[in-house]
């Protein structure tokens, strides 16, 4: 028999394939393979315990929820047609619940995630989260919470879904690949950092790089910076379209731009005071400092930045509902997405013990509270620039940023690929890893964004092709709206050029072109020293450094 014939047939009788067949087995075989999972022993996988709690078989996958530990995750396997592929999803967030959807922001459109071939996973990293949007008291005086949410919960997750995957197919999966946004994007870099040899490919979009930072300094400031003593916004909801039509007066023609966006905010420098005046359409004196704190960031009594710069120039749009309110509201949970983020965290999980007492409302910009804030950070920002381990592994990683996004901060994505580009040098780099910083595109794609990442991304790790131009689609407010949009970009550091000619809202009038202005690629600020090969840490429970276990 040939070794291609005798490998269908082993395909068929496990109910697994090799990526790219279309070999599958029997749906009702596969239906009664996953009832079995129930009676599988998981207890001996190495370093993820787990148990499976419920595995049902419905019109297109097996359906697995188990945990490891108090780590729970769900497994949806394909009935038919697997070829071979896993995926993990990451949760954003502070986690807290389980959402198994292939769909996301970095996938819209992919073929493989359409065809439901692919084997999907998530978790809610250890904990699980209340009706509070961002709950964090799940780590209070909490080590293993906090080490499962920061890294641990993670692995073991992905080694118990790895397990589940090869009991039920009767082979393992040949690639793996993790794709996550926001936090999600934070672990996704730190996969690539602490656990190199879990994935093959790894998508990690709006990364919260430095999210103890983020949650603590960066969104308090941008509420505190711009609230009155009773609350309510100083710098308000209807005066933002003028303000931000100001900015693309003033920037939106630059490197490449055609004035509907600031292509890359480094290059814009603009004061809100010139535009104050007694016209009601203007602003106060009061709203254009505010507005001037908020593209700056939060700095300390020696003006020393205490995260990787502000908000984002051209970013205005969306500090409606987080950093500006409607007239004569105040900020809450109920109001402010900024004000959710940073009124739980720094109280409960900045720190090992606690509670602090400190949230957004009476945290002080300082050096001394930055450092007294930032315990937590060695295990959970994923700062580690040295992914030579991951390289070796052959692993790919696709880095990708909107140049508008006030959910994370794309200074911090480009901090963080600078620092791998001067650990592992330039060539090493690129062989390895892209970065895409999509003009004007907000957090996780705003909600209207989507872009395929994942397809690229399979054919570099299986086939070699490095990516190029990834094409988004931007889509009106709605749940069935059209696309109204497409946008292309490419690897930094090239620029996206308008050819001249044709509709500019669709991408095949765009070229890649070098950059027309040369910037700095590192933003100096107090946390510098965490974009090190040796800030990260492991930890016990105990909270004691520890060796890798």
């Amino acid at each position: 028999m040939r070794p291609r014939a005798l490998l269908v047939i082993l395909a068929l009788v496990t109910g697994g394939l090799v990526a790219g067949s279309s070999a599958s087995a029997s749906a009702s075989g596969a239906a009664a393979g996953c009832a079995a999972l129930l009676d599988h022993d998981f207890r001996g996988v190495a370093g993820a315990p787990a148990r499976i709690d419920a595995a049902t078989a419905g019109p297109a996958t097996c359906d697995v929820k188990g945990h490891t530990g108090a780590v729970r995750f769900e497994l949806k396997l394909p009935l038919t047609g697997w070829t071979q592929r896993f995926l993990m999803v990451g949760c954003g967030g502070y986690c807290g619940s389980v959402n198994v959807n292939a769909t996301t922001e970095s996938t819209t459109g992919c073929p493989q995630v359409q065809s439901g071939e692919l084997a999907v996973a998530s978790t809610d990293l250890g904990h699980t989260g209340g009706t509070f949007a961002a709950d964090g008291l799940w780590g209070l005086n909490n080590p293993t919470a906090i080490i499962d949410f920061g890294y641990a919960g993670m692995h073991k997750v992905t080694l118990a879904s790895k397990a589940v995957i090869r009991a039920y197919y009767g082979q393992p999966a040949r690639y793996s690949y993790f794709t996550g946004c926001s936090n999600g994007g934070r672990e996704a870099l730190m996969e690539a950092q602490r656990y190199p040899d879990d994935y093959d490919g790894i998508i990690a979009a709006s990364p919260t790089i430095d999210d103890v930072v983020e949650n603590t300094f960066e969104h308090g400031w941008n509420v505190r910076a711009n609230s009155h003593p009773d609350g309510t916004a100083i710098l308000t909801a209807d005066k933002i379209p003028a303000l931000h039509t100001a900015v693309l007066k003033a920037c939106g023609y630059r490197d490449g731009g055609i004035g509907t966006e600031v292509a890359d905010p480094r290059g814009c420098h603009f004061d809100a005071r010139t535009l104050v005046c007694p016209a009601a359409t203007c602003l106060t004196g009061a709203q254009a400092a505010a507005a001037n704190r908020i593209w700056s960031g939060p700095v300390d009594e020696r003006g020393t930045h205490l995260a990787v710069g502000g908000l984002p120039y051209g970013s205005e749009l969306s500090w409606i509902g987080g950093t500006a309110l409607q007239p004569g509201q105040k900020f809450g949970v109920n109001t402010s997405f900024e004000f959710v983020y940073s009124y739980d965290f720094p109280n409960y999980d900045a720190r090992w013990n606690g509670p602090t007492g400190i949230t957004n409302q009476n945290m002080r910009f300082t050096a001394d509270q930055w450092r007294y804030l930032t315990q937590t950070s060695a295990a959970i920002d994923a700062t580690d620039p040295d992914l030579a381990a991951f390289q070796r592994h052959g692993g790919k990683l696709i880095i990708w940023d909107g140049w508008g996004d006030t959910g994370s901060s794309p200074f911090a994505t480009l901090n963080y690929f600078d620092a791998v580009t001067r650990t592992l040098g330039q060539k090493r780099t690129d062989g390895f890893v892209k970065l895409y910083m999509p003009t004007g595109e907000g957090h996780c794609g705003g909600g209207t964004a989507g872009a395929d990442y994942l397809s690229p991304l399979i054919a570099w790790r299986e086939q070699g092709a490095a990516p190029g131009k990834v094409v988004t689609s931007y889509r009106a407010p709605g749940t069935d709206a059209s696309i109204v949009r497409t946008q292309a970009t490419f690897p930094y550091p090239a620029i996206s050029r308008y050819t001249g000619s044709g509709d500019p809202d669709n991408q095949a009038n765009w070229r890649a072109a070098p950059p027309e202005h040369h910037y700095p690629q590192h933003y100096d600020w107090i946390g510098d020293f965490h974009y090190t090969p040796r800030f990260q840490q492991w930890f016990t429970p105990t909270v004691t450094a520890t060796a890798h276990p």
